[in-house]
């Protein structure tokens, strides 16, 4: 099974994205996939501020 960020999702991430990241690397964001019966659930949460984005399909 592959996980993956698209291109649109990528889109909605920078929309969404409003912190500055306080780590020399850059990274902030820890990436969430959970495949279920009826979908799979993808968050993306910010770890700067601690906000989550749902970027799953119509569960």
């Amino acid at each position: 099974m592959n996980f993956e960020i698209t291109e649109e999702m990528m889109k909605l991430i920078s929309e969404w994205d409003s912190c500055t990241s306080a780590d020399v690397t850059g990274a902030k964001f820890a990436y969430t996939f959970i495949p279920t019966g009826i979908g799979l659930v993808i968050q993306v949460k910010c770890d700067v501020c601690q906000r989550t984005l749902n970027l799953s399909d119509d569960l």
